[in-house]
């Protein structure tokens, strides 16, 4: 069977120690961020868990397996929220993090929503979308209609992961097309490319931010990391 990493988040234990999170369809994972080869399984016997995340307060992992095609996840730690992005029903959705009071916040102009991450602290949630015209998107977390805007929508085809430096305000994402994981800041200026190349990307995936630690991985089933 092919070992695919399909989303990670860091998260960190009492020791301070940061570990990765990962879920590879058929089960979630604990990974020594410092020494990959120990893992511990957090849940096994799912079927398509595809996109996951990690709510800090009450110490609660959340993941994805089933609904349609959800394909992204993201926890608002603030409010206590789950927002997910679904590639089949092309809907942004929200809800509390025992699944009630959900409600969808966007649905138009959508066309393969993929990854998604927040930024409670300032407000925005960003996607990225697969469609015919490939595009990052921010949006305020409210849904209101008003904030939503495109940023990035030059040189890129397959966005796949999505991150956020909460420290400079940046997101970082990766193109399994085009090859390359890039940066930019929450208003799509300031874009640079952090890695590129087929030799040392291949078809990247995931993607999280720690410490100024960049992890990745792709579909040939590796992790990776950028110092």
């Amino acid at each position: 069977m092919l070992f695919i990493l399909v989303f990670l988040g860091v998260i960190y234990t009492s020791s301070a120690k940061p570990y990765l999170l990962l879920a590879n369809r058929l089960d979630v994972q604990l990974i020594d961020a410092a020494y990959s080869a120990n893992s511990t399984i957090v849940q096994n016997g799912l079927e398509d868990a595809a996109a996951l995340d990690f709510c800090y307060k009450d110490k609660s992992v959340f993941w994805t397996d089933g609904l349609v095609s959800p394909d992204g996840l993201a926890c608002d730690w603030i409010a206590e929220k789950l927002y997910w992005a679904d590639s089949e029903t092309n809907r942004l959705e929200v809800s509390n993090l025992n699944g009630s009071f959900r409600s969808v916040l966007f649905w138009e102009e959508l066309d393969q929503p993929r990854a998604i991450a927040l930024d409670p602290l300032t407000g925005w949630m960003f996607w990225t979308d697969w469609g015919e015209v490939p595009k990052i998107e921010r949006a305020g977390m409210d849904g209101d209609r008003k904030t939503r805007s495109i940023i990035i929508d030059k040189n890129i085809h397959w966005p796949n992961g999505l991150t956020i430096d909460y420290a400079d305000n940046k997101i970082y994402w990766a193109d399994a097309k085009v090859k390359y994981i890039a940066s930019c800041d929450y208003d799509g200026k300031n874009h640079r490319e952090v890695v590129a190349g087929e030799k040392i990307l291949s078809h990247p995936f995931a993607l999280t931010l720690s410490d100024r630690t960049l992890f990745w991985t792709d579909w040939q089933g590796a992790l990776h990391l950028l110092l």
